[in-house]
């Protein structure tokens, strides 16, 4: 163990290891200490690693990466919670960071899901993204029909980009999939 002593009536300090004085000296003993402290914040670092290394190999964690890169990121954690608890913008940011993979492993899907909970709620950019995701099938299976409702939900509120992805859905759809659609809208409500 090394303790740092102050010698009785002086400014000197002594650094003392086991009981036995190895060095003297405000300055050797100031680097000294430093180093301790540095190697001890060193082995706190690996060994805090090391725990979460093994923490992302038990069943339900998930891979490291994607653990590591979604908790960094502040924008993540600010909005997840809100997300969570409802709040429809939060869940537009939280769902863009993931269809952009900004400071998070890009997940389309997540994003999606992130989406859809927003759109629900009656939010048209929401609505707009959702209904794109579903055009191009990305993060969800392609489906011109839930594309149709969503974007034309989103045309409905004002939404100009939703009106032009609304016609380019519209003009790839058979009638039978704009009746369906049609329907769907019809007994849409949103879940605010």
């Amino acid at each position: 163990m090394v303790t740092l002593r102050q010698a009785a009536g002086t400014n000197r300090l002594t650094c003392q290891k086991n009981g036995r004085m190895v060095e003297t000296g405000l300055q050797k003993c100031y680097h000294l200490t430093c180093l301790l402290e540095v190697c001890m914040r060193g082995l706190i670092a690996i060994l805090s690693m090391l725990a979460f290394s093994l923490a992302c190999f038990l069943p339900g964690i998930g891979s490291l990466t994607a653990l590591a890169s979604d908790e960094d990121n502040p924008g993540l954690r600010e909005n997840l919670l809100p997300a969570q608890q409802g709040d429809a913008k939060a869940q537009l940011f939280v769902a863009y960071l993931y269809e952009t993979g900004q400071g998070v492993k890009q997940n389309y899907a997540k994003a999606a899901q992130w989406y859809g909970k927003a759109a629900r709620q009656g939010n048209p950019e929401a609505q707009t993204q959702l209904g794109d995701m579903y055009r191009q099938g990305k993060g969800v299976p392609q489906n011109y029909v839930l594309a149709y409702m969503w974007l034309d939900l989103a045309s409905q509120q004002g939404s100009r980009q939703a009106r032009e992805l609304k016609k380019n859905v519209s003009s790839r759809m058979t009638a039978g999939q704009k009746d369906e659609a049609k329907k769907l809208l019809k007994n849409w409500k949103a879940k605010k």
